[in-house]
């Protein structure tokens, strides 16, 4: 899959969102949903009701995402363009916290699968399990929760893991696990036994406005060929 991302300034009227009422200027739009499949459910923080994901929605930390069976949530983060699938079957919590012109990213894996693809060398983005955690930068990467494993496969770059047990780095075409009280644990074997690498994007064009930490008007052009 090759991804063609432009970015150019328009002179279009700032858009009004809805946005949590707890959530400070920092913390607000982190990420944009930039596609939906099948059942995707988002739960704003402090809240207890679900509502559907629609493209475009803008969300801030804190906002969880799930996903139901045969399911997908594309994301973007607004700082840097870094891309983040949900697969189908997931639970997660997107938080992050903008410092200066980038946005500090946690993402809370508690159980299924994700891919991610973290765009700039300067920008880290860390994947938070209960076995283990994976810290990333400038990284293409799937991570898995099942059964109180972390799987990771480091397509590109380079990841550190990091659990009470140990630590380990992970280069690129590599797989580890992590579990509860044993340190993380190198693979072999092939990748798509365990996660999901199927390109499911369909040649789709996504095309989506937002507002960046400065104020500014953008439009974001993502291409999948």
């Amino acid at each position: 899959m090759t991804m063609k991302i432009h970015f150019f300034f328009t002179a279009l009227l700032l858009m009004t969102f809805a946005h949590a009422a707890t959530a400070s200027p920092d913390d607000k739009d982190v990420a944009l949903v930039l596609k939906t499949a099948g059942k995707v459910e988002l739960n704003k923080q402090g809240r207890s009701t679900w509502f559907s994901a629609k493209r475009g929605h803008r969300m801030n930390s804190g906002e969880v995402v799930r996903t139901g069976p045969n399911s997908i949530a594309a994301l973007v983060f607004t700082d840097d363009k870094s891309l983040l699938k949900v697969r189908s079957n997931s639970n997660v919590t997107i938080e992050g916290k903008r410092e200066e012109k980038s946005i500090v990213k946690r993402i809370q894996l508690t159980f299924g699968e994700i891919w991610a693809k973290v765009t700039k060398q300067n920008t880290r983005m860390r994947i938070e399990s209960p076995s283990g955690v994976a810290t990333v930068k400038g990284t293409e990467f799937n991570c898995l929760v099942a059964d109180d494993n972390f799987f990771v496969f480091c397509q590109e770059g380079l990841m550190e893991l990091a659990n009470q047990a140990g630590t380990m780095l992970l280069g690129a075409n590599e797989m580890a696990r992590m579990t509860r009280g044993s340190p993380p644990e190198r693979l072999d074997g092939n990748p798509e036994d365990i996660f999901n690498l199927d390109d499911d994007e369909g040649g789709r064009n996504i095309e989506i406005e937002f507002e960046d930490a400065d104020g500014n008007k953008k439009k974001m052009i993502i291409d999948f060929e």
